[in-house]
């Protein structure tokens, strides 16, 4: 995966600009509801 997400609003246990990098958890979020609430940014090294 090249990118992580950063959280714009927040949700569940996350808080405005927490950094998502867990593959299944970034996974989850962009197939579900929550996805309007991060932005993808570009992996450290890729």
């Amino acid at each position: 995966m090249n990118f992580h997400l950063v959280v714009l609003k927040p949700f569940g246990n996350f808080k405005r600009g927490d950094l998502i990098t867990d593959a299944a958890t970034v996974q989850k979020i962009l197939s579900g509801g929550n996805a309007g609430s991060v932005v993808r940014v570009m992996a450290k090294g890729n």
